[in-house]
């Protein structure tokens, strides 16, 4: 099984984390962040550990409030994304939908992500498991969990942080540069591949061998 991150990877949410991050960072009144000119200066933030991407400039408790004030408006103005999936994306989803299955582990909400997937993907193309920001434990034990119980190999992210996280589950980390970091920060944290473009991902997909829907792996025996 195959396992994506969301937004930056399979929904292209650049603009609308921008405009939201503009926002909190005037809610709240933290003028020692960076003023982002838009969607391009996002990889500023995301940088290293996204947990601790802002300390350079405020605490860390701050932080963690600015990415949950962060969370809650991105989830608001979902409601007015006009696309889902990346449009190169769907046809390979589907493809891994109907063979091993995929899951999706991500920092967005549950809702705003169903919503999103169900714009561009039949039913039958969603996928397995959705372990959304709303499911209890970090991104490494969600990955970890799915190793151990479908047997996933792999995790597409498109930051440095995804990246450690993938690794730190023992899965391939498979990194894209069209999403929220820069190049350089996706080098410096050393994925096992990089992919620049949606169409090199959707190649790697259908790439990826074909079998059956799988069970849940019975690790205990």
């Amino acid at each position: 099984m195959l396992v994506f991150d969301f937004d930056g990877v399979l929904h292209d949410s650049r603009h609308r984390a921008w405009r939201c991050y503009q926002d909190a960072r005037r809610q709240m009144e933290l003028w020692d962040l960076p003023d982002l000119a838009g969607p391009d200066d996002l990889p500023v933030v995301y940088q290293g550990v996204l947990s601790a991407s802002l300390t350079r400039w405020i605490e860390f408790e701050v932080a963690e409030q600015f990415w949950k004030r962060h969370a809650e408006l991105t989830a608001r103005a979902a409601a007015g994304e006009p696309h889902g999936v990346i449009a190169e994306l769907a046809g390979p989803l589907a493809g891994l939908a109907a063979g091993p299955g995929y899951a999706v582990v991500t920092g967005s909400h549950h809702t705003t992500v169903r919503t999103l997937l169900a714009r561009t993907l039949t039913v039958e193309a969603m996928p397995i498991v959705l372990l959304p920001r709303d499911e209890a434990g970090s991104k490494t034990d969600k990955l970890r969990a799915l190793r151990t119980r479908w047997g996933a190999t792999a995790y597409v992210g498109d930051t440095g942080s995804d990246v450690r996280h993938a690794r730190a589950a023992g899965l391939t980390a498979v990194a894209v540069a069209y999403g929220y970091a820069s190049r350089e920060d996706l080098n410096a944290a050393r994925p096992d591949r990089l992919l620049d473009t949606p169409a090199d991902l959707a190649a790697w997909c259908r790439a990826h061998p074909a079998g059956p829907n799988p069970s849940p792996v019975d690790r205990t025996t």
